[in-house]
Order: C-alpha cells, then sequence, then structure tokens
C-alpha cells in the first residue's frame, strides 16, 4: 500500500493515531486540573513505566489538556546534566510575567522573591530571577522552592488560572534536586493552591521520591503504565487501518500480539512495515509476518542497538551475563555467579553505572531488569 498514507506513527513521543489503553490516567489528570482550578488539593502525579509503554505521549497529552483548561504549563525534558534549581527559577519568571498579577500580589510576590537564598531578585520591580547554581544546603533549596512556588500559587489563583509542571526523564535527575522540589510541592498542596506536577520516569523513579520524603506517598499518585491488553493493542492496530478502509485478519492481528507482547512502540512499528509490504486492502498474516521482520531490524538497529551502545564492553558483559539467565527478573545471586564473581561488592560499580544510565532497573532486592521491553532477546541476537 501508498506508504504516504501509512498511519502508524513509530517516533519517540510520537502521538499514535488511536491512543488506546491509557484513559484512567487521562480522567485522573482531568480530574486533578479541574479539582485544583476549583481550589480543592489534590494529589500529583509519577508516571512509571518501562521504555517504549508511551509514558512521553502520555506527558505530551497531558500537556494538551492544560492547554485547553488555558493552564501555564513548563515542559522540561531531564537530563544527568539538567539543574532543577536553574529550570524551575527560569520558567517561574516567565510564568509570573504571564499571568500579569495584580498590584497587591505582584508585591507580595516580589517579596517573597527578595528573602530567597538560592535565587537573586535582578528586578526589584519585576519578576527577574537568577540562580546562582552555587553549593547550597538541602533544607535552604527547600525554603526556597517553597516560597518560590507558594508565590506563583498565589499569583496563579489570583488570575484564575492554573500552573502544571510536566517533567521527563526525572530519574535522571539527583536527590538534591528533587527532594527539595517534593517539598515546596508539598506546601503548595496544603494551601490548595492551583499548582502541580507531573513527573514522568523509568520503574526506579518512586524509590527516588519516596528516599526524597517520606510524606511522597501521601502527596502523589503512582500509575505505572506498560503494555497494552490484547483489546487495546488489536485497537492500536485496527482502528488506524480502518480509518482508510484497511483490515488486518485475525490472523495478522494474532501475530502482531505474539511479537511485540503489546508494547506500544513495538506495535507501532509492526503495523508501520506490514501496511508498507502489504498489497490490498486487507492486511494478512503473511503480511505481518514480512513486515514483522523489517520491524525487528529497525528496532534491533535503532531501538535496541542504541542503548546497548551507550554501555561500554565491560558493561556490555554485564548485560550480556543478565540475558543469559532466561527470562527477568535477574537474580543478583545468580548474575555473581555468571560472571564468575564471589561476592555483590565486585558488580556494585558496574551496576550502578548501568542504572545510572537508564539500562537497567532494581525492581526489588537482590534483583534486577532491564528497562527495555525484551532487551534480553535482543542481546541474545546481537551479542
Amino acid at each position: 500500500m501508498d506508504a504516504r498514507k501509512n498511519p502508524y506513527a513509530p517516533g519517540a513521543g510520537s502521538k499514535p493515531p488511536a491512543l488506546v489503553g491509557r484513559d484512567r490516567e487521562i480522567e485522573n489528570f482531568g480530574l486533578l486540573l479541574d479539582r485544583l482550578g476549583d481550589g480543592k488539593s489534590e494529589q500529583s502525579m509519577i508516571v512509571t513505566g518501562l521504555r517504549g509503554v508511551g509514558k512521553t505521549v502520555l506527558l505530551n497529552t497531558f500537556e494538551d489538556m492544560a492547554i485547553e483548561r488555558d493552564w501555564v504549563r513548563v515542559y522540561k525534558e531531564c537530563e544527568d546534566t539538567t539543574s532543577l534549581p536553574a529550570v524551575v527559577g527560569r520558567n517561574c519568571q516567565r510564568i509570573l510575567r504571564s499571568l500579569k498579577p495584580s498590584k497587591r500580589i505582584a508585591a507580595g510576590v516580589r517579596a517573597s522573591l527578595a528573602a530567597l537564598g538560592s535565587f537573586t531578585l535582578r528586578d526589584p520591580n519585576g519578576f527577574e530571577l537568577e540562580f546562582g547554581g552555587r553549593p547550597l544546603s538541602a533544607d535552604l533549596l527547600s525554603e526556597d522552592f517553597t516560597e518560590l512556588l507558594l508565590a506563583v500559587g498565589r499569583a496563579a489563583e489570583d488570575a484564575g488560572r492554573g500552573v502544571v509542571f510536566l517533567f521527563d526523564e526525572v530519574q535522571f535527575l539527583p536527590a538534591s534536586d528533587w527532594a527539595p522540589f517534593v517539598v515546596g510541592l508539598h506546601r503548595v498542596n496544603q494551601k490548595s493552591l492551583p499548582v502541580t506536577a507531573v513527573a514522568v520516569g523509568l520503574p526506579s523513579l518512586p524509590t527516588l521520591t519516596g528516599e526524597a520524603k517520606s510524606y511522597s506517598e501521601r502527596l502523589f499518585d503512582f500509575p505505572r503504565i506498560d503494555s497494552l491488553k490484547r483489546a487495546d493493542a488489536d485497537a492500536a492496530l485496527a482502528v488506524p487501518a480502518d480509518a482508510h478502509g484497511v483490515t488486518f485478519e485475525q490472523e495478522a492481528l494474532d501475530h502482531v500480539f505474539s511479537q511485540t507482547s503489546g508494547y506500544p512502540f513495538f506495535i507501532q512499528q509492526y503495523g508501520k512495515y506490514a501496511w508498507n509490504v502489504a498489497s490490498g486492502s486487507n492486511i494478512t498474516l503473511a503480511d505481518t509476518k514480512k513486515g514483522g521482520e523489517a520491524a525487528q531490524e529497525a528496532l534491533d538497529d535503532g531501538f535496541f542497538a542504541i542503548r546497548a551502545e551507550r554501555a561500554t564492553p565491560k558493561e556490555r558483559e554485564f548485560l550480556r551475563a543478565m540475558a543469559g539467565l532466561g527470562r527477568s527478573p535477574y537474580s543478583l545471586s545468580d548474575l555473581i555467579v555468571a560472571l564468575g564473581k564471589k561476592k555483590a561488592s565486585q558488580l556494585s560499580t558496574v551496576r550502578d553505572v548501568l542504572i545510572k544510565k537508564g539500562l537497567i532497573y532494581a525492581p526489588d532486592l537482590g534483583l534486577l531488569d532491564f528497562t527495555v521491553p525484551r532487551f534480553d532477546d535482543y542481546m541474545r541476537r546481537r551479542h
């Protein structure tokens, strides 16, 4: 069929033509915004999941919902070099200018900003903030985040609007940055001000947040998104095709689900290549098998290889040993034996680096797993 009309979208964070299986998360985020807009407190959200399950797609959907409600939003994809105080300070400056607070609120906001220790108020008549980046105590930064978010919240309430921080890849943030922001968000929530946050990241993120502050489990809702259920996986393929007058044979749907296990990014890849090889308006089992070979090659050369290449030879040896143990999760004690070591401390440095790089995580004490679905199969195929 005509590749120019191919409806499938296997991109990083690209919205699929049929966003299915995420109704509950979307409904809960809408409820969050509505309650805060009505002056009620509500939990912020931490969304976790493996690579390729659509976390960034969901975050972009949340941003669109905030725009529809005329909320001010801050969107940031975090990296291991990201300074959260600098990001928040710079954007709070922008937010305050866009909210155009009344003279009374503006005077109070400037008074709060002038008292900050981590940030410098450069323009006493405006909201020009500068983060110095100097070493700070966690307590001081927590106090300043609190005052900054309270000031933004009061200005937003006065304007009849709201503010939402949308952070992607939060697992890359140091706890010394994330914990003070959580403290400030907690205080804003206590005051029922219209400021909230959605943090998106790998499954290790709730642990980071829990270590940041013990009350985090009450401040956040923690939805975990995973592979799609069978009906939703079929819909992700069939609905976009149906819009073009194209159908999938049941055997074709069966094959794609068996090969993708319902992971959204994999489904988009298989749909794309099955469409391109199909010759008629009915996509057959043969089409999905032939297209699936190309899809798997594309995944191996892109989605999987990019992550494997981030590892050093020694780290890849660690990953190969994990994959060689069979299906996940993997016991650290088994891994010690597989790598010919005598104790866990001999693996701790490599393990910690791989966790920091976002290639593996610890789902429980003494266990490890890949952050990428079916990465074990890839390591066995290619390495």
